[in-house]
């Protein structure tokens, strides 16, 4: 019964990865470029698909967490105008669920934020997470503060 547990929440989980890229890849409208104070001219640098590399954030307790710690993994896929995210944990050589989401985005020369529309975490319709960024090479480096205080802070890879 165990084995049969493992098999359908690996299928669960398979199956919202897909569900979740096929919402960005069909899906072309929505999201803006450019709509905030500073607009992002030329190519966007964020289209793609891009692996976890690194990162922490600041708990309810004011610690900060290592992923690293958490054993976890990521893919986002950025679409024209939609992103979509899963995190893995790894425990006891078996991938188990974090969190997912996705949903429109807007980006500026300064601002990447995310406005999750499905998502595992409970963010209510119209929230955002605005993060500062930038790239270096195939690197995509994000901090997020709340009330002024670095909250959150990734690092990720491009792999296409």
């Amino acid at each position: 019964m165990e084995k049969l547990m493992i098999i359908l929440r690996s299928f669960l989980q398979l199956f919202l990865l897909a569900i979740t890229t096929l919402a960005v890849i069909t899906n072309s409208h929505g999201a803006s470029v450019g709509k905030s104070h500073e607009p992002f001219i030329g190519q966007n640098p964020l289209i793609g698909s891009w692996q976890l590399v690194s990162g922490a954030y600041l708990n309810d307790k004011n610690q900060w967490i290592d992923y690293r710690d958490l054993n976890l993994t990521a893919i986002k896929v950025i679409s024209k105008t939609h992103f979509s995210f899963t995190t893995m944990k790894l425990e006891s050589a078996v991938q188990t669920f974090w969190a997912a989401g996705t949903g429109k985005y807007q980006l500026t020369k300064q601002h990447y934020i995310e406005f999750p529309t499905l998502n595992s975490f409970n963010v209510k319709q119209g929230e955002s997470f605005k993060f500062s960024y930038h790239i270096d090479g195939n690197e995509w480096h994000t901090k997020r503060y709340e009330g002024g205080q670095l909250s959150e802070k990734e690092v990720w890879k491009k792999l296409d």
